[in-house]
């Protein structure tokens, strides 16, 4: 069984399942076959009591058909049941109370006014009066004008820088 050791935990499980339901089921298909080879017969052979012979009666019609004509399929007194829906009642509606709430308003007691007495007395507000003032007027600079001579800006001049070279040797 070098094979099964070779399989995954998994699968050799699955087939250790397989293989016990196989061995635990093959006596029942022992005792099965057994009861049906010792069960008795439950029919009677069959016997013939005579041999019925026809004898031919005067109400039956013959026809006699032309060579050529075709045979129409043969009506049968069977009729298929006809279907019919009868329509279920759904859900009936049925009245439900539901309560809802309001709003009671509570009698609460309200103050009455009283008169309460006044005194007027007569005393003078301050009031504001506008006094205007004058102030010397300042003097406000104003720059005028002037010409300046247009002068070109100086250029960048590269100038060498000295390097070290080594010399050769």
């Amino acid at each position: 069984m070098g094979w099964f050791d070779g399989l995954p935990p998994r699968q050799r499980r699955l087939y250790l399942t397989f293989i016990g339901i196989i061995a635990l089921t093959l006596p029942c298909y022992c005792i099965g076959v057994a009861a049906l080879a010792l069960a008795p017969s439950g029919r009677a052979p069959a016997t013939v009591v005579g041999t019925p012979t026809p004898t031919p009666t005067s109400s039956a019609a013959t026809a006699t058909l032309p060579a050529n004509a075709t045979l129409e399929p043969t009506p049968t007194n069977w009729v298929p049941p006809t279907i019919t829906n009868t329509p279920t009642l759904g859900p009936t509606p049925t009245a439900t109370l539901t309560s809802t709430p309001t709003e009671t308003p509570t009698p609460t007691t309200t103050a009455i006014p009283t008169a309460t007495p006044t005194v007027v007395t007569n005393t003078p507000e301050p009031t504001s009066t506008f006094t205007p003032t004058v102030e010397p007027p300042t003097a406000t600079f104003t720059p005028t004008p002037t010409e300046t001579p247009f002068t070109e800006p100086p250029t960048d001049t590269p100038t060498p820088t000295p390097t070290d070279t080594p010399a050769p040797g």
